[in-house]
């Protein structure tokens, strides 16, 4: 009876696994270093021969989590927009407060506030 245990090699160069050595249909070709499952006999054979060396199971990757957290970038940007529109809306506001007063009366609190507000809404898009 056939022994089924195996055992994983790094080969030293670029190699032609026999598919029967491999368990595959076909043979399988290994490039350096790359970790390679092979029957127990058979590893330990390429190893004496010095056309490999044995070598730990090749760890697996985990897959990156997808974070539904904002990075700070983006909580940056927010902040930055949310100002933006609190600073568009006050422009807005003063704006219409001195257009409410109309013509021939006196504006001047009403235009130091518009441009105020126009400064600070200048000063967050730059």
């Amino acid at each position: 009876m056939a022994s089924s245990k195996k055992k994983w090699v790094a080969f030293k160069g670029n190699v032609t696994i026999p598919a029967k050595m491999a368990g595959e249909d076909k043979d399988v070709r290994i490039q350096v270093g790359n970790p390679v499952q092979v029957p127990a006999f058979y590893a330990d054979s390429v190893v004496q021969d010095g056309i490999a060396d044995f070598c730990d199971a090749p760890k697996k990757k985990t897959a990156a989590k997808k974070s539904n957290e904002l990075t700070d970038e983006e909580k940056t940007a927010a902040a930055k927009a949310s100002q933006i529109a609190a600073a568009e809306a006050a422009v807005t506001d003063a704006q219409a407060a001195l257009d409410a007063l109309g013509l021939g009366k006196p504006a001047g609190t009403e235009i130091a506030e518009l441009e105020a507000a126009q400064d600070a809404l200048a000063s967050l898009q730059d």
